[in-house]
């Protein structure tokens, strides 16, 4: 059976021992970092399945880094945050990370997620190239290069800003929960306090402000959820 490998980044030394020996014993390889320096240049001959990337890095932020590999890589990335900063679970949410596990955490807890993600990531292949460009007007969301464009200016947005984008703009006048929409960003189950999902929406409709005559809105309907509308 192939292992699946896990890069840790992270600068904590004895944490990366204890997932590094953990995880060894079972179905994964660990490559760890302590620094975050020569990501890029680590991922192009050790390819692993899933990252687990401290938010904390003494030379770079680990949103930075997020950032990056945003822009060059297409896989799962698990943020580990310090207990009790919840604006940094906001923040790797909405940069693009697929789940987030706060320290201090259950060994087994973290494998859950890991599995998790893994599971969500192999049952729901991002497959762009099936998915064909939409066009509204002058409003296109464009899988190739995952880009919104608004009057020939492309705008990048986050895996999953997209990936909400896409599936409210390929279901217009559909109302999706919030429940059905954070499934798109993890496996999570919906919590009242989870804020998550507005967040992106609230990012996508700045984006969307960008219209000369804004004929495409999400729109809130409350006490149900959110709707891509275009207007007659």
């Amino acid at each position: 059976m192939n292992k699946k490998k896990i890069f840790v980044i992270d600068d904590d030394k004895k944490l990366t021992e204890i997932i590094q020996k953990y995880f060894s014993q079972y179905e994964f390889d660990v490559v760890v970092s302590n620094d975050g320096k020569n990501i890029e240049e680590t991922l192009q001959y050790e390819k692993p399945d899933i990252i687990l990337l401290d938010v904390m890095l003494p030379n770079k932020s680990g949103f930075d880094i997020l950032k990056d590999l945003q822009k060059v890589i297409d896989i799962p990335i698990i943020m580990l945050t310090a207990k009790g900063d919840e604006i940094d679970k906001v923040i790797g949410l909405e940069l693009g990370a697929d789940d987030y596990v706060t320290k201090p955490f259950s060994i087994r807890e973290l494998g859950a997620r890991i599995r998790s993600v893994l599971r969500r990531a192999l049952n729901s292949p991002v497959d762009y190239s099936q998915r064909k460009e939409l066009i509204y007007g002058q409003l296109i969301i464009n899988p190739d290069k995952r880009v919104l464009i608004i009057d020939d200016n492309e705008m990048e947005l986050t895996k999953t800003e997209f990936e909400i984008l896409y599936l409210l703009a390929s279901n217009t006048d559909k109302t999706f929960s919030r429940e059905e929409l954070l499934k798109v960003i993890s496996d999570r189950s919906y919590e009242s306090f989870d804020r998550s999902v507005d967040m992106h929406i609230s990012h996508l409709r700045t984006k969307l402000k960008k219209q000369k005559n804004e004929i495409c809105t999400i729109r809130t309907v409350w006490g149900a959820g959110y709707r891509f509308e275009i207007s007659k």
